[in-house]
C-alpha cells in the first residue's frame, strides 16, 4: 500500500513507479511484484512472465528481455485523478535498450486514511 502524505501526489506516484522500474532493471521481479497490492479489473497481476511476454511480443522475438531504469520523466509520463478518487500514472516502458511504445498504466485505488492499493491495469501499445 502506498501512503500519500502531501499534496504532490503526482511526484509520489512517479517515485513509486521509478522504484518499481529500478527493481525490474536489477532483475528483482519478486520485489517488484510485492509493490502490486491487488489484481486489476481483469483479475490479472502483471508479474515477470507477463511483462517479459509482452516485450517479446512487441519486439517480435523470443530473445532475452531486459528492462532499464530510465528516468520516468523521459518516458512520457501521464497523471490523472479520476472521479472515483483513483489515481492513474502511466509511462512508456524502457526495455531492451529503448523506450518502447508499451504504456504501463498503474492505478492507485483509495482504501482510506490516505492509503492507496496499487495495480497495473494494462501494458499495451496505444
Amino acid at each position: 500500500m502506498l501512503s500519500i502524505t502531501n499534496e504532490d501526489k503526482e511526484n509520489q506516484l512517479k517515485s513509486y513507479c521509478q522504484h518499481w522500474l529500478n527493481l525490474l532493471a536489477t532483475n528483482q521481479f519478486e520485489g517488484a511484484a510485492k509493490l502490486i497490492d491487488i489484481k486489476n479489473n481483469y483479475g490479472v497481476v502483471w508479474a515477470e512472465s507477463e511483462l517479459k511476454d509482452i516485450v517479446q511480443d512487441y519486439f517480435g522475438s523470443n530473445a532475452p528481455v531486459s528492462f532499464q531504469n530510465e528516468d520516468i520523466a523521459n518516458c512520457y509520463p501521464e497523471y490523472l485523478e479520476t472521479d472515483s478518487g483513483s489515481l492513474i500514472f502511466g509511462f512508456y516502458l524502457p526495455a531492451n535498450g529503448e523506450i518502447t511504445d508499451l504504456t504501463v498504466e498503474f492505478e492507485f485505488v483509495p482504501t482510506g486514511n490516505n492509503k492507496y492499493a496499487a495495480t497495473i491495469n494494462d501494458v499495451h501499445v496505444l
